[in-house]
């Protein structure tokens, strides 16, 4: 079966650095042709939004590799619906919710860019069964009023990621087979601003009142060392008020650096 797909992106949200994870509320539209449901009605389309005689039809098992969990929206009512035509080709559009895992590269932060993907893939289909294809025209689009607190979206790919995959015939044995995946590749600027006024500025201040020791008699030994201590404390302070907010990584970061 040939099947294609399309990607309608309605927000992105909650991008959750320590746990490398977001949230994305899209719409998937889906065509493939089944000859069995070939009809000869006046309709050119046949409208098809009832839940049950959907589950009596055959459906793509398609399911987002990569996220952590996802819910399709059922208010008020299911959203989804499908069109047969008349030689059998069949539309199917649903709106989903899904919480997607994303491998961030924290090495450049907070002045860095990320790539995360959407990754879509046939569950039980190899692609001899069932071969995946992106729509020719507009096959990634998205609402044009999305906004994130911390990041910009640069663009988004449609990209494939076919291969072999593993799945498991028994308790003790797998098989392995090829499988069409879809991946739609989302670009990812982070906007300097909150880190410029929560890090940047505020230690450049700290430092700067620092340099108040260096013009105080060298005899008051109490007031220059409490305010070398007091300035440790500070950049402490903020450096790990950052750090809470982060994921626990092997490497240094830029902003390391920045308050080493």
């Amino acid at each position: 079966v040939q099947l294609h797909l399309g990607f309608y992106i309605e927000s992105v949200s909650n991008f959750r650095s320590q746990e490398m994870a977001f949230e994305v509320d899209l719409y998937m539209y889906t065509s493939w042709k089944d000859p069995r449901l070939a009809h000869n009605l006046s309709d050119e389309l046949v409208l098809i939004n009832d839940k049950s005689a959907r589950d009596m039809m055959w459906l793509p098992d398609l399911y987002f590799a990569n996220a952590r969990h996802c819910k399709f929206q059922e208010v008020t009512v299911p959203n989804f619906n499908l069109f047969v035509a008349r030689s059998g080709l069949i539309s199917y559009s649903l709106r989903a919710t899904c919480s997607i895992s994303c491998s961030l590269d924290l090495v450049n932060y907070p002045m860095d860019k990320q790539h995360c993907v959407i990754r879509v893939i046939s569950y039980g289909y190899t692609r001899d069964q069932l071969r995946v294809r992106w729509f020719r025209k507009h096959a990634v689009r998205k609402n044009r009023e999305i906004g994130l607190p911390e990041f910009t979206i640069n663009r988004i790919v449609p990209n494939y990621c076919d291969g072999s995959y593993h799945y498991a015939i028994t308790e003790n044995t797998h098989k392995t087979g090829n499988f069409s995946c879809l991946m739609a590749s989302i670009f990812l600027e982070r906007s300097l601003g909150y880190n410029l006024v929560q890090s940047y500025i505020p230690t450049g201040l700290i430092v700067m009142i620092s340099w108040v020791s260096f013009f105080i008699d060298r005899r008051a030994v109490p007031a220059r060392v409490t305010l070398s201590f007091t300035t440790l404390v500070s950049l402490t302070t903020l450096g790990n008020g950052l750090r809470y907010d982060l994921p626990q990584v092997s490497y240094s970061k830029a902003i390391d650096i920045w308050y080493g």
